[in-house]
């Protein structure tokens, strides 16, 4: 249904500087010098109600402005008048300006001048819906009772300057039963002003502007300030349903409910344009939005004592659109959906209730920017909380349709991962973005976790701390990615999580993080031409070994230093002699040029397995076995030459 709007009373009106008193005698006065007519009442003002007198200084008249309907029997006098003259009746002193009333001023030289003060009613009280084009003009104040509609194909027209006086729970309707459009642009100098008729009024003394799917989108607020509307909780001082209107250069404020409230229908429910527009003291948000519709957010807008822009349905796009830093928060309650070609503005705030997260990529291809540029200007994925706590909402997801240009840079995603099975960040189907100079912190769950085929087309400069699970999910296949320098800080007990099989077939380096590998998933194969970073730490599941080369053509080069070895472990808290099985060098595929150099071993000798296992022969130096299990720490096939190498701390044995 349509909604009601609301009366106003009282007027804003304009002193008008008066051109004062004239000596009858052309000489001057040496003493008392000339004082023009207009000057002898500077200005004439009445106290209840509160209006400013105009001055006609030609014909000696002063007009008080009213609303329609005032009582004018007794109203108290503000006169202010030029030094040393005088007024008859007094200032201050009640009158019945029922009929016009003659002040004379008394001038400092004695002569006098003799002004008719009289009461004008300009109020225009609208209680009829509005089916014919009309124009409200400034000389007027219009005061709307009820619900008033335009319809009916019609033009409503306000001037620059019109006040607009809505009665309690007043409202005024736009294209409800039929095609109608609002054209109210005011100037700077001469804004138009939507407002209640109570004598002190409050946010919540009116309903508000109601644009229903019917409004023309050649309908226009430009330079308008609405204030104290919002008297119904579920309903904006202004609102959208179903249509698209431009608002520019224009003041919401002490709304009782939303500022702008917006209702997607048709494809239509947000802006032609949004420019330079104040909202302020909003006991809700601020505005209310559809995704689809955001990207209409213009430049220049400002939001005080708001509480943001909520956004909500899914977004999906066959153009590109940016969404544009606000000073506010965009906040999400719920899951959204991000598919097309979106940029994100620096310096964005996004705030998700703790049901929301963001879903790119799901259903169709989409390009997602967003690039903070800078530390100094971070897009931010954060909770609603007041006091959030790590898990405090689930956290953003890219998925099989994201493009591999779809960037993240200079973003930080924190307080994320309140469910255990995704991570902050969550990488599903093939997605693959680049991920570069981002904060991931106080996870719930994991800091990043990808699906076996998601990845990274780069992956550096990353800081991830305070998750509670692994900071980082990752199949074998896509380690490689991960890059350097990134600042990983893990949980005890967690790190970079590794698993599943894989043939490289280009050379790869598995970097050294600042967190350790923990593989799992049992044997796991790998082939390929594998370069091992100095100081990379690997621990091992239970079960969980290396079987390197048995499918293809494989090189394993693990070469630390005397200071940064290499280190192939246990993941248990507790780790003893047994703990796991060690590396398998397969005879198949391994290459003679492999080198183990400086690495060491712990704990191994599981269902008495040695720490090291090949079936050809390269080099193996400077290389120690520790708390092992198994009568042998290192064993050869028997048949090929004994492994070269110095520095060991075992002795090789054939099998």
């Amino acid at each position: 249904m349509k909604k009601t709007l609301i009366n106003l009373t009282g007027v804003i009106f304009l002193l008008l500087t008066l051109n004062g008193c004239k000596k009858d005698d052309p000489t001057p006065d040496p003493v008392t010098p000339t004082v023009s007519v207009g000057k002898q009442i500077t200005h004439f003002k009445t106290v209840t109600p509160a209006v400013m007198g105009v001055i006609d200084t030609i014909n000696k008249k002063i007009s008080i402005p009213v609303a329609a309907g005032t009582n004018v029997t007794s109203v108290t006098t503000d006169i202010s008048l030029a030094t040393g003259h005088t007024i008859s009746p007094l200032s201050g002193v009640a009158q019945n300006f029922t009929n016009p009333v003659v002040y004379t001023v008394k001038c400092p030289n004695n002569t006098t001048t003799q002004w008719t003060v009289s009461v004008v009613s300009i109020g225009v009280t609208v209680d009829q819906d509005i089916t014919q084009s009309v124009t409200w003009t400034s000389d007027k104040v219009y005061t709307i009772n009820g619900d008033i509609e335009v319809s009916n194909n019609s033009i409503l027209t306000i001037q620059p300057g019109t006040v607009i006086r809505f009665a309690a729970n007043a409202s005024l309707t736009v294209g409800y039963s039929g095609n109608a459009t609002l054209i109210a642009n005011g100037t700077a100098a001469l804004p138009i002003v939507f407002t209640s008729n109570a004598i002190a009024p409050a946010a919540g003394a009116w309903e508000g502007l109601f644009f229903y799917d019917k409004t023309l989108n050649n309908t226009s607020l430009a330079y308008c300030n609405i204030q104290y509307a919002g008297s119904n909780s579920n309903y904006g001082a202004v609102n959208l349903i179903g249509c698209d209107i431009a608002i520019n250069n224009s003041s919401v404020s002490n709304s009782a409910s939303f500022g702008i409230a917006t209702n997607y229908q048709n494809s239509k429910g947000g802006f032609v344009s949004f420019a330079n527009n104040t909202i302020s003291t909003t006991t809700k948000y601020g505005l209310t939005l559809d995704a689809h519709k955001a990207g209409t957010i213009g430049a220049g807008n400002t939001f005080t004592n708001s509480i943001g822009v909520l956004l909500s349905g899914d977004y999906r796009s066959s153009t590109s659109q940016t969404w544009r830093s606000l000073n506010v928060p965009y906040i999400i309650a719920s899951e959204i959906d991000i598919d097309g070609a979106l940029t994100i503005e620096a310096g964005t705030t996004f705030k998700f209730e703790s049901t929301g997260w963001m879903a790119i990529g799901y259903y169709e291809s989409t390009t997602f920017i967003a690039d903070g540029g800078s530390a100094a200007t971070p897009i931010t994925f954060t909770s609603t909380a007041v006091s959030p706590a790590a898990g405090a909402w689930r956290g953003v997801a890219f998925y099989g349709f994201a493009q591999t240009n779809s960037k993240m840079n200079h973003c930080i995603i924190e307080y994320a991962g309140n469910n255990s099975t995704y991570g902050a960040l969550d990488m599903n189907n093939d997605a693959s973005i680049i991920f570069t100079n981002n904060i991931i912190r106080n996870s719930g769950s994991f800091g990043v976790n990808l699906d076996w085929d998601a990845g990274f087309q780069a992956f550096t400069n990353n800081t991830i701390s305070g998750c509670a699970n692994h900071v980082i999910v990752i199949n074998t296949k896509h380690l490689p990615e991960l890059g350097t320098p990134n600042v990983l800080t893990a949980a005890a007990g967690k790190g970079i999580e590794v698993s599943g099989d894989f043939q490289y077939t280009t050379p790869v380096i598995w970097k050294k993080q600042t967190c350790d590998f923990y593989v799992k998933g049992g044997e796991v194969d790998v082939d390929g031409m594998i370069t091992i970073e100095a100081g990379s730490t690997f621990r091992f599941v239970n079960d969980s070994f290396f079987w390197f080369g048995y499918y293809a053509s494989t090189k394993i080069t693990a070469i630390g230093t005397s200071t940064n070895k290499i280190t192939f472990t246990s993941a248990s808290a507790s780790p003893v002699a047994g703990s796991w099985k060690g590396l398998v060098f397969d005879e198949n595929y391994t290459q003679t040029n492999s080198e183990l150099n400086y690495c060491q071993f712990e704990y191994t000798g599981m269902q008495t397995k040695p720490a090291i296992y090949t079936g050809i022969s390269f080099t193996v130096a400077n290389t120690t076995i520790s708390n092992f299990s198994t009568t042998h720490p290192a064993l050869y096939k028997t048949g090929i030459t004994v492994p070269s190498g110095t520095g060991n701390n075992f002795t090789w044995f054939g099998n």
